[in-house]
């Protein structure tokens, strides 16, 4: 049986800069994680693809 704190736990440098919730503790040593997506993050080309649902047939 896990007993949770009330006081925030901060999470490790690398886990800091990454998008998921899966944080691990400021006391773990990571060297890198295959589940690493960085934030803030940016889109280079914007794609519209759920707007080419019927083709471009002109039908």
């Amino acid at each position: 049986m896990t007993v949770k704190s009330s006081e925030p736990v901060s999470a490790n440098a690398l886990c800091a800069k990454c998008v998921r919730r899966c944080k691990q503790p400021a006391t773990a040593v990571l060297v890198e994680c295959p589940r690493f997506f960085p934030m803030p993050f940016r889109v280079e080309r914007y794609r519209y693809d759920q707007l080419d649902l019927f083709g471009d047939d002109g039908g």
